[in-house]
């Protein structure tokens, strides 16, 4: 199965290089920069159920978006860890020039952890908002004679650091990360990729180093037609072990994951998204999510009230 991860991943990548681009493009494309003087409220709500045994790492590790990672404190030493959680995600994007834009997001989640060990059977739940983070997405390159490239880097600008309660770090956590694609219409071969790095913090009175992550996702989107699109690839990622007090816990991990989705413009201004991520390698679960992108156009009041003039409104670009 391995073997089959590497050789999709291989050709996926030569394709992105090789392939001549087309004319319109699929939903994952359009919506990967916001336009200039426009704004964008973004929600994601996402479920993610883990069933790990001889639990080695003190933090958790599940995906809430295209590039976005959350880190939640577990248990260390449980001979087994079933823990389901709801992630909710808040996020802002505006367009800062054309090929610039500047975002933020917030995001809470509410865990429900069932261990089973030598001393017995327990259940723990929690609810925090768990980090506050901003960011800078540019495009250095069109969809030309070369792929696409675009690049973000971004911080967590608070952290929450507990199981339970609320105990915030800030500024320990960056991610920087690019993604290229080509267009052959109806189809867009892309390839994300990121390394996310985690500093250290004090958790419970432990000093906490997280092991940094660092993943590949290649993929394809097809747009069945102009209102679905449907999306599938793989993502790799590969992290290093956590250290308590100086002391490594576990080992460095890799681990393949399949992902399949569906895009649907709903309106001229919303669009919806479901992402299914499953692991091929690992047992750390299944998670599921549900993305909203409303586009605002801060044109529209200028239209309205020309409109209300007597005068044409601007067309709709």
């Amino acid at each position: 199965m391995e073997r089959f991860a590497w050789k999709a991943v291989t050709t996926l990548m030569a394709l992105c290089v090789v392939m001549t681009a087309r004319a319109d493009l699929p939903l994952t494309v359009e919506d990967l920069l916001t336009a200039k003087g426009r704004y964008r409220i973004e929600a994601d709500l996402v479920f993610a159920n883990s069933n790990r045994r001889q639990t080695t790492s003190a933090l958790q590790t599940i995906q809430a978006g295209g590039g976005q990672f959350i880190q939640l404190p577990v248990s260390l030493g449980d001979t087994r860890h079933n823990a389901d959680v709801f992630a909710s995600t808040l996020g802002f994007r505006y367009g800062l020039s054309l090929d610039t834009e500047l975002y933020t997001r917030l995001t809470g989640t509410s865990s429900t952890v069932r261990s089973d060990n030598a001393s017995g059977a327990s259940t723990e739940s929690a609810h925090a908002v768990n980090d506050w983070t901003v960011g800078i997405n540019h495009r250095f390159s069109d969809d030309n004679d070369t792929p696409a490239l675009l690049a973000f880097i971004e911080a967590a600008l608070a952290e929450n650091t507990r199981k339970e309660g609320a105990d915030y770090v800030h500024g320990k956590t960056w991610q920087i990360g690019f993604t290229t694609y080509r267009t052959i219409d109806p189809l867009v071969l892309s390839l994300t990729g990121g390394y996310r790095r985690a500093g250290n913090r004090e958790t419970e009175g432990v000093h906490l180093d997280p092991g940094d992550l660092l993943w590949l996702n290649p993929s394809v989107g097809f747009a069945v037609n102009t209102e679905v699109t449907l999306t599938g690839g793989l993502q790799l990622r590969w992290k290093g072990k956590d250290r308590s007090d100086g002391n490594a816990v576990g080992t460095d991990t890799s681990q393949t994951r399949l992902e399949l989705g569906l895009g649907y413009a709903a309106s001229k201004r919303l669009t919806l998204r479901l992402n299914t991520r499953m692991d091929i390698s690992g047992d750390e679960g299944a998670e599921v999510g549900l993305n909203l992108i409303y586009k605002f156009d801060q044109k529209l009041k200028q239209d309205k009230k020309d409109a209300g003039d007597g005068h044409e409104p601007n067309p709709e670009p």
